[in-house]
This record gives C-alpha cells, sequence and structure tokens, in this order.
C-alpha cells in the first residue's frame, strides 16, 4: 500500500515538473524541421542541353524526399524561394513545378516566395501563370493556410502573390510571411500589419530576392520590377524586418551562393532580437536547405542535403569529393544557430 502511495506521488511530480511555459516539457523538447526549396527554374526547364544539372526528376526527388522524411524528421513545412520556372510564358514548365510540388499535398505544407521569372517583368507585374498553377484556391481550406494580400493592383487581381501561414512545432506558434520578388512599398505596409497583428507568433519571412552571395543585403534593384519602385534586400530590412520583435529568421533565393561563404548575415532587429539571413542560393544538383529546431537544445541546426542519384556523375552541375545522394558537410553547409525556444 505505501509503495503504491509512493509511486502515485512520484508520478504527480513527474507531470508537474514536466510543464513549461508553451506546453509539456515533452512537447517543447521535441525536434521539427522545416526545409526550403532554393530556385527550381532550372528542373522545371528539364533540358539539359542548357544546364547539364536541368532535369526535371531533381524536382521531383526532392519533393519525394521531403515526403519519405516528413515524419522521421517530423517536417513542419516547406519554403519555396521562387523562380519556380524558368520561363514563365511556357505551360510545360509550370506543369514539370506542379507535377513535383503536388507529391507534398495533403503530407507536408508549402508556400511560395514568387520570383522574377515567375512574372512578367513590367508594371502590370503579371503572375497569372502562377495564379493559374497555384491559385490561393487550392490552399484556403487548409488549417495552416493564414491568408494573403487580397487585392495589390496587378495581374491577375485575385492573387496568391504575397500571403502568410501558420505551424506549430515544439510547443511554439510560428507564422510564416512570404512576399513577392521586389516587393512595393504597399505590399510592405501589408505584411508590417499582418506581423504586428500576429505579435504572439515567431515569424519566418521569405523573399525571392534579399541576400547576396557574400553574406550582405542585396542594395540594388536594377533587375527587378520597374514600377512602381521595388524594394531590395536592404530596404526590406530598413521598411520591415528589422521593426519586429519577433522576426527571427528570413530566407531568399535569386542569387547564387559564393564559395567560401554561407549566405549568412546574422543582424539585431530595433528591439535587440536577433535575425538570422540566409541565402538559400545552391540552385543546382537538388540541394535543399534543411533546418531542424532543437528546442531542448535553443539549437537549430542547418544542413545541406541532395536527394538526387545521377545517372551519370557527368550530369551534376559540380563535382564534390562524396557522392549524390549525401549530405555537404562543409562548414559553409553545416552548422548551428542559437535560437532561445524554451523559456522557463
Amino acid at each position: 500500500m505505501r509503495t503504491s502511495y509512493l509511486i502515485l506521488i512520484l508520478a504527480l511530480f513527474s507531470t508537474c515538473s514536466a510543464t513549461k511555459k508553451g506546453g509539456k516539457l515533452d512537447d517543447i523538447d521535441k525536434s521539427f524541421t522545416i526545409v526550403a526549396f532554393p530556385d527550381t527554374q532550372m528542373y522545371a526547364k528539364d533540358d539539359p542541353t542548357f544546364r547539364s544539372t536541368s532535369r526535371k526528376e531533381i524536382f521531383s526527388a526532392m519533393t519525394n524526399w521531403v515526403v519519405e522524411r516528413s515524419k522521421p524528421d517530423n517536417i513542419k513545412f516547406v519554403l519555396h524561394m521562387g523562380d519556380i520556372v524558368n520561363e514563365d510564358y511556357e505551360p510545360y514548365q509550370w506543369e514539370n513545378a506542379n507535377k513535383a510540388m503536388s507529391i507534398l499535398d495533403g503530407v507536408v505544407p508549402y508556400c511560395f516566395a514568387v520570383g522574377n521569372h515567375d512574372m512578367v517583368l513590367d508594371s502590370t507585374r503579371n503572375t497569372v501563370n502562377f495564379n493559374s498553377t497555384f491559385p490561393y484556391t487550392r490552399y484556403k481550406s487548409e488549417k495552416w493556410y493564414g491568408g494573403r494580400m487580397k487585392d495589390d493592383g496587378y495581374s491577375p487581381g485575385d492573387n496568391y502573390d504575397n500571403s502568410y501561414h501558420f505551424f506549430s512545432g515544439g510547443g511554439m506558434e510560428f507564422m510564416v510571411v512570404s512576399l513577392e520578388c521586389g516587393p512595393t512599398d504597399t505590399m510592405i505596409e501589408w505584411a508590417n500589419e499582418v506581423i504586428a497583428k500576429n505579435s504572439d507568433k515567431r515569424v519566418i519571412v521569405i523573399t525571392h530576392s534579399y541576400m547576396l552571395g557574400n553574406d550582405t543585403r542585396d542594395k540594388t534593384t536594377d533587375y527587378l520590377p520597374p514600377s512602381p519602385p521595388s524594394n531590395s534586400g536592404e530596404m526590406l530590412w530598413q521598411k520591415l524586418i528589422r521593426k519586429h520583435a519577433n522576426i527571427f529568421l528570413v530566407v531568399s533565393g535569386h542569387h547564387k551562393s559564393s564559395d567560401g561563404h554561407k549566405g549568412l548575415l546574422t543582424s539585431k532587429g530595433i528591439h535587440g532580437n536577433t535575425v538570422y539571413q540566409l541565402l538559400n542560393g545552391d540552385w543546382w544538383d537538388g540541394w535543399l536547405r534543411v533546418f531542424k529546431f532543437k528546442p531542448n537544445q535553443n539549437k537549430i541546426v542547418v544542413k545541406s542535403y541532395s536527394p538526387w542519384k545521377p545517372e551519370d556523375i557527368k550530369h551534376q552541375w559540380r563535382e564534390y569529393d562524396f557522392i549524390l545522394p549525401n549530405y555537404n558537410k562543409d562548414q559553409f553547409h553545416e552548422y548551428e544557430l542559437d535560437y532561445l525556444m524554451l523559456v522557463n
């Protein structure tokens, strides 16, 4: 009798001790993953005569791997950096992209940062083909769907070019805000409002062009939509990112990763919060950027993995001292970020 009573007391103590702010300790301690896709334009183009690595099979290998690892790695969300296709006006490239991304449907949530190759680069910012392939109506019934900028003034009027979505992991609530390539001031104002209204969420911002390969923010707009004025990465930092205490991560594409650099910049917002800004610029050979959140260590482990198995090493864009599929374990592709998750 006395033994049973002792066991009960220990069980109650264990349950009480396992509770921390944000949920049960078991839930908070559980690691989870988000995966970032780089520009996939070469894969959607599917023309090895253009680039050796331009093969649609790579695109499908990337999404199939995410599905296969969705439960073992507890993958919560996929972030696509834009330039989904190479030529916006080629229907077959949208078909290739749709076929690959559809593999994720019903398994892992995902969203896009519309790239310059996904739109007509004139004053219309025409994204009809993107919105025909990936309309918001395809996702609005999903529980992770948050909303979108309903009227940005461009064609098509009812679009999915700027959006936000939610996911949870490790007892925490997150929001992903996606801004199209070279967002206008009006788009930035919309994002400021959305983030301010969700101050209880931990925010990740994705946009197509923000970081350069040399670990600095992009300050140019010459390749962005011309009218009205687009905002560069530096402008986006000044007008949006630095202003919000709940933004901790910005991920972008467009620019090529530079050898000898992580494409990573760590800055402090005006509230003293640390903001990691990362270029996902390895747009060749099937490279995925994998972020594993480890709440019990207050760490985010960043890795690069390619699930592609080339038939011939000559098909690769680059040569490596390892065989694909594999992780790239050099210091520029595998490292840790400090990020406070467990709160006593």
